[in-house]
Parts: structure tokens; sequence; C-alpha cells
């Protein structure tokens, strides 16, 4: 049995996708003059998102940007930002268990602060890593390594769960299961499905699976 869940944030822990297209697609349109669609946003996730807007309106406009980036961010999160109710009393059960729970995040410190302070839920978790606390995002194993040594569990005894490659990857070069989540993502390409160890597309699924586990 796992000692730790680490959880991604955005898209598997929370139904996050409109509120990043929403903001991301902002300050495309008016510091990069440009008009984004979702996969063409998705493609730039991994780095915090500080990284991913200098990519696209450039290092001059980058910090105006930002602070809009924010703004919206926060403005906009109530109306657009979901959460699963299954897998917060998962989290709960799990917790009750003596399994630790974690957070690794893309998401630079500020925004993952905003969001996890709009939903209470910060105090599910024993540590949450953000994108911008570490040298290398995703894929690099450099979050997942950091949670494992912080709360000192081993890699074998750990899950990662999360809804894209860049997750599946990190999880793996650091030695810890992986269990991909697709409940609010992209389409995935049926390879990317075969190559991690499971795959679940709803909440329910997962905590169907999970009480077989622990029960």
């Amino acid at each position: 049995m796992f000692k730790l869940f680490i959880w991604d944030l955005d898209n598997t822990l929370i139904a996050s996708s409109p509120l990043l297209w929403g903001a991301f697609s902002w300050v495309a349109e008016k510091y990069g003059n440009k008009k984004m669609t979702p996969p063409e946003i998705v493609r730039f996730y991994g780095p915090p998102e500080d990284v991913v807007i200098e990519k696209i309106v450039g290092k001059d406009k980058k910090e105006e940007a930002l602070r809009e980036f924010y703004r919206f961010y926060e403005k906009k999160h109530d109306e657009l930002v979901g959460v699963f109710p299954l897998l917060l009393k998962m989290i709960n059960c799990l917790r009750g268990w003596g399994v630790k729970q974690a957070i690794f995040t893309s998401k630079g410190r500020k925004s993952a602060e905003i969001t996890l302070q709009k939903l209470n839920i910060q105090d599910l978790f024993d540590l949450v890593v953000c994108g911008d606390e570490i040298a290398r995002s995703k894929p690099y194993p450099d979050g997942v390594i950091k949670i494992l040594e912080t709360l000192v569990v081993e890699p074998q005894k750990t899950l990662y769960l999360g809804d894209s490659p860049l997750d599946a990857e990190a999880a793996h070069r650091a030695g810890v299961c992986f269990a991909l989540t697709l409940w609010d993502s992209l389409p995935r390409e049926e390879k990317e499905e075969k190559e991690v160890e499971w795959v679940f597309h709803s909440p329910e699924e997962l905590w169907e699976w999970v009480q077989k586990i622990y029960n």
C-alpha cells in the first residue's frame, strides 16, 4: 500500500481549465496581440506562469502581463474553478488511514496560494511544492524528489496523480508510481494511457480503486 499520495493541482485535484485558459488567453491577446486556443496554451504547460507568460508576450511586457494574469486569476477564480467533493472526502479518508498527502504543481506559489485559500483546502496537505520553488520544472523530477525527502517516504511507497505526460515523466524519473487522471483534461492519445500504471476517468473510478486497496 502507498504511504504517500502526491497530487497535481490543476485539472486533477481541481477543475481549473477554464480559469487557466481564460487568464493566459487574456494576457496573450492584451500584451502579445495574439489569440490562443486551449491546445496552444496547454503546449506551454510545465514551467510556472511567469515563465509561460514571458514566452507568450516577451521579456519586456512580462511583468505587466504577469500582474494582469494574477488580477484575472483571482477575480475569476470563484466563477471558473470547480472542485470534486469526492476527492476531498478521499483525501480526508486517506489521512485518517495514515497516508500522507502532498501537492506538486507547476503553478507559482502566488497563484497556488490563491487557489488553496479560496477553496480552504491548504490544511489537507502535509506539503505543497510549487513550480517556482524548484530548480527544474516538470518533466524533471525535482518537485517529486523534494516531497519524498521532506516527508521521508520511499519512492516505491508513493503514488503521484496527474493529468499530463509531464506529470507521468516527473513521477517515473523520481521512481514513483503514477496514475493518469482524465476527468478535467484534454483527451490523451492511446499510447499515453498505455505508458502509465493506472488510468482513471472519474473521481468515482479512483475512489472505488482506493477503497479496494485500503479496506
